[in-house]
């Protein structure tokens, strides 16, 4: 049977479904290009021997595939930590639903000029996502980092407003994450997810200055609809993904910049 790879700019994404069903005996998988649309590409073959054909659709924006799945373009997505869905289930009334944890990417901090966090000036620029929880993952990374101080117990809710304690007066510009590396060059320091660190060649473990633990809480996670959860062509997704032979090659491509959590 034939493998469908199906790669569009986020921007097109939701365009690209308009009119277009998708295929019956297709399992359409809406993805981040790095590195969950690479791992998914290493099992599309094995797949394929159990008759689950998959179809990748790359996304560059967060803000696209939970849409893309409440409106069944896609029948699972794999891009998101489990926050984040929560979080969109909350505001959009949706109620998308939590299969099983894959792999963390531990969010990083980077920079084009400094070599160490003691080196980040008085009045020093910051660039951090501006989706809410990310922002404030990012937030919490800083003040693990001791850069800055937030609102005792705000956590995964803080947003700049919560920065009680900013000792080098610190301005935080808050991007869409895709736009974070970006803006690397144009700032002292800038705190990326680590999907678009790999997109622009770093790796958390050799260019970070500064890295979340790896027992964040903050896993990638696959998701879906909840009539689909228990279907057979996902849990065979799932099973394929939680082997060894998987947590072999994350660990192996991704040089420790991913971390498999099975």
């Amino acid at each position: 049977m034939k493998k469908f790879f199906v790669l569009v700019a986020a921007m097109l994404a939701l365009a690209a479904f308009a009119g277009c069903g998708g295929r019956d005996d297709v399992l359409r998988i809406g993805a981040s290009p790095v590195p969950h649309a690479i791992i998914l590409e290493y099992i599309a073959d094995e797949l394929a021997e159990q008759g689950v054909i998959i179809e990748i659709i790359e996304f560059s924006d967060f803000a696209l595939p939970n849409p893309a799945l409440h409106e069944r373009n896609i029948d699972v997505n794999y891009f998101q930590h489990r926050p984040f869905l929560d979080l969109h289930n909350t505001n959009s009334g949706n109620n998308l639903t939590y299969i099983t944890s894959i792999h963390i990417e531990p969010m990083g901090v980077y920079s084009q000029n400094l070599t160490d966090l003691s080196q980040v000036p008085q009045d020093g620029r910051v660039a951090i996502p501006n989706d809410a929880t990310n922002g404030g993952r990012a937030l919490m990374i800083l003040e693990t980092a001791g850069l800055l101080g937030l609102t005792e117990g705000i956590g995964i809710r803080a947003t700049v407003h919560d920065v009680i304690y900013n000792p080098l007066n610190l301005e935080i510009l808050e991007l869409e994450a895709p736009l974070v590396p970006v803006a690397l060059g144009e700032v002292d320091i800038a705190v990326i997810n680590t999907n678009f660190a790999l997109g622009i060649g770093l790796n958390p473990m050799r260019d970070a200055l500064f890295m979340e633990n790896v027992d964040s809480p903050f896993a990638n996670i696959l998701a879906t609809h909840p009539d689909d959860a228990n279907s057979e062509a996902v849990q065979i997704l799932v099973n394929t993904l939680r082997t060894d032979r998987v947590r072999e090659f994350i660990l192996e491509r991704f040089e420790g910049a991913v971390v498999p959590v099975f």
